[in-house]
């Protein structure tokens, strides 16, 4: 809160001139904030004031700070429905949808009507609306290339299914930004160590095709331990503690042995 007040001191006792103004522009754009003149006056009447003052109103001064404003007010062409259907579109292209890089992008002014009181009131509420986890898209933005590989090898060995359809229903921010950067889902599995052809070809598993497999380990002589089974088959271990088959793993192989 103390600092706060200093701030806002900072900002009246600040000795404005052109130069200035145009910094505090620029400042304030690169921090991902608004540049529309009510938003300003509500957050920073100061620069609003010197802005008017040394070149006549506020437009002039974003067009001096090397901002287009006329794109900047395109705001109001925008509505909820075209917001929420550019969201998804650019969500499925795997841009970076985290608030900073969109205001840095040419949609700014896209943002600049989605966080409007009488819109959305906020960026991660826009990201509600179209469906978006806000806390996935800001949790994956920060990862760097191998966290995003370790990721994908993590669900690999629990036997996630790392399928491009599967993965848009239940990991959709990870295989965006996957495709942003490695250029497509298939080229970050690969990256990861894993054949994306096998896995996107992979079983569809059953009870019977649990029973199956374990019968199969058995039969080969490996110990049917939960840690062993995770080293030679996850996929097999995690169908098999999936609540709609077995539920566990001891459950799985108590069925399959009792079939014999």
């Amino acid at each position: 809160m103390k600092s706060s007040h200093v701030d806002q001191a900072t900002r009246k006792n600040k000795e404005w001139t052109e130069a200035v103004v145009i910094e505090e522009i620029k400042k304030w754009h690169a921090a991902g904030k608004p540049l529309f003149s009510h938003y300003m006056r509500k957050h920073y009447q100061e620069l609003l004031a010197a802005a008017v003052r040394y070149f006549g109103n506020w437009g002039k001064a974003v067009h001096a700070a090397g901002f287009a404003y006329d794109e900047i007010r395109r705001y109001r062409a925008w509505s909820k429905e075209k917001i929420i259907q550019m969201i998804q579109q650019l969500y499925r292209q795997g841009t970076d949808l985290s608030f900073r890089s969109m205001m840095l992008s040419e949609y700014a002014p896209m943002v600049y009507a989605a966080i409007r009181p009488n819109y959305f009131g906020s960026w991660k509420n826009a990201l509600l609306a179209a469906g978006l986890a806000p806390e996935d898209i800001y949790r994956y933005k920060s990862w760097k290339n191998e966290n995003i590989l370790e990721e994908i090898r993590r669900l690999y060995n629990e036997g996630a299914d790392l399928s491009s359809k599967q993965m848009e229903k239940n990991a959709s921010s990870l295989i965006a930004i996957a495709r942003r950067r490695f250029g497509s889902w298939s080229a970050a599995v690969e990256q990861a160590g894993l054949n994306y052809d096998a896995i996107r070809n992979r079983k569809r598993w059953s009870k019977e095709l649990i029973i199956q497999g374990i019968r199969s380990l058995k039969d080969k002589g490996i110990p049917l331990t939960s840690t062993r089974v995770r080293e030679v088959d996850p996929s097999l271990f995690a169908a098999a503690c999936k609540k709609r088959f077995f539920g566990s793993w001891k459950k799985a192989v108590q069925s399959a042995l009792q079939s014999t």
